[in-house]
């Protein structure tokens, strides 16, 4: 997608960073992470509002809008 000018983002949480970068390295590259509290299952609006908003945040972050 990248290659047809569509920015790819990764949303993890911070649980799984590890295994975001481990699988980048071994494929060389560098993703665009955002990370977000552990866990998103099972939370209550309010908490699940708070993670969805630091996504957006992050990809914005990331994507320089």
């Amino acid at each position: 997608m990248e290659k047809r000018g569509v920015t790819g983002v990764v949303i993890a949480t911070e649980t799984f960073r590890p295994l975001v970068l481990a699988q980048a390295k071994a494929r060389k590259i560098e993703p665009k992470l955002v990370v977000v509290k552990h866990p998103v299952g099972g939370l209550n609006a309010a908490e699940l509002s708070e993670r969805i908003d630091r996504a957006f945040e992050g990809i914005r972050e990331l994507i320089g809008k």
